[in-house]
């Protein structure tokens, strides 16, 4: 599975915790006694999420781990081959030997095991001679008991004529019979390309048997803390039924939230100052000979931030009605200015007569 599918099967388990949160926020309108189906939609949809988006997920993190670790790591790894003894043992060490970040290919020999063990004792000391003399490539026979021996090869030695070797041994000696041969060679890699280096091994003729180094040990760290698919499903169904919960009473958390933070939230200094207006500028109206008369703590504050900065003069009212005399002198000079005009216009224009009698005037009525 590559990194694209999983990142769109991670996309579609969130979309399907929406769908639940979603279905539960709908509490207004199918009532909370229906609280026991929104949690048994959570779990139902839950485990199924689970068990089809994130179950293949885990089971491909350990592949994916490794190419995160192959990329990160340093160093080599040591990795364990049983050489199969069907085929050419030269030409398959050349074959592994020459693939890219193998640094070098090491072995020691070659087990043979037999159908049953000789019926003296000269006669297995004679078998060993035999076998000790058949190639030069062989430097020792080991009697490694339960039927078992170990033909040691020299440094450098070659294995595929050894076998021949041992393949003769048993046939020009008919006393006992083989059994099965095997060949083991340990290959050391480039840490940072383990994983090619493994699928080019097997497809030479050899088994992988074990590898150890820095990545295996890295991987095998991390994948300590990966769970199972069975945890997986359950997690996943158990997750369904809490973010349905939530859902559910998400209305009753956000009001019992806003009114903790109301109950908890502390008066600032801000809030302390006593707020007072001159008389006569009281009105609801801002007017801008409204001010304010601030307590005895503004005037010991060492920063008068408040309102003001540190050239703030109060305003008092003295000084209030001195503005309103000069504005009602600056308005009589202008209307003196003005006044001469006024007279002058008034001349022309002819007086009425006035009414001495004092009684009222009234428009006669119109006669028909």
């Amino acid at each position: 599975m590559d990194v694209l599918t999983i990142i769109i099967m991670l996309i579609l388990f969130i979309l399907a915790m929406i769908f639940i949160f979603s279905t539960a926020l709908l509490t207004p309108y199918i009532g909370k006694k229906n609280f026991i189906s929104v949690l048994m939609l959570g779990l139902v949809v839950g485990l199924v999420g689970g068990a089809f988006l994130l179950s293949p997920i885990v089971d491909d993190i350990p592949d994916f781990t490794r190419t995160i670790v192959e990329e990160s790591v340093e160093g080599t790894d040591l990795m364990e081959l049983d050489l199969s003894t069907n085929g050419n043992l030269t030409q398959i060490i050349e074959n592994i030997s020459s693939i890219t970040g193998v640094q070098n290919v090491s072995y020691e020999g070659i087990t043979i095991k037999i159908n049953e063990n000789f019926a003296t004792d000269n006669d297995r000391a004679r078998f060993i001679n035999n076998l000790n003399n058949s190639n030069e490539n062989i430097s020792n026979v080991e009697d490694r008991g339960e039927k078992e021996f170990f033909v040691r090869i020299t440094d450098g030695g070659d294995p595929q004529s050894v076998l021949t070797s041992i393949y003769q041994t048993f046939s020009s000696n008919t006393y006992i019979h083989l059994r099965y041969t095997s060949m083991k060679a340990n290959a050391t890699v480039a840490a940072n390309n383990i994983t090619k280096i493994m699928s080019a091994v097997g497809n030479s003729g050899a088994v992988i048997l074990n590898v150890t180094g820095p990545t295996e040990d890295q991987i095998a760290t991390i994948n300590k803390y990966v769970p199972d698919k069975t945890n997986v499903i359950l997690i996943s169904g158990i997750l369904g039924v809490v973010v349905a919960t939530v859902g559910f009473f998400i209305d009753s958390i956000f009001t019992f939230t806003s009114k903790t933070k109301k109950k908890s939230r502390k008066t600032s200094p801000r809030d302390k100052i006593k707020r007072k207006t001159v008389p006569r500028t009281n009105k609801k109206s801002s007017k801008r000979d409204s001010i304010d008369i601030f307590n005895d703590s503004f005037d010991k504050s060492s920063k008068q931030t408040i309102g003001s900065n540190k050239n703030f003069k109060q305003l008092t009212e003295s000084d209030l009605k001195s503005k309103n005399n000069s504005d009602s002198n600056r308005k009589k000079k202008v209307s003196g200015i003005f006044s001469g005009i006024n007279k002058n216009n008034k001349k022309d224009v002819p007086k009425k007569g006035s009414n001495t009698n004092g009684t009222p005037r009234f428009r006669p009525k119109r006669k028909d």
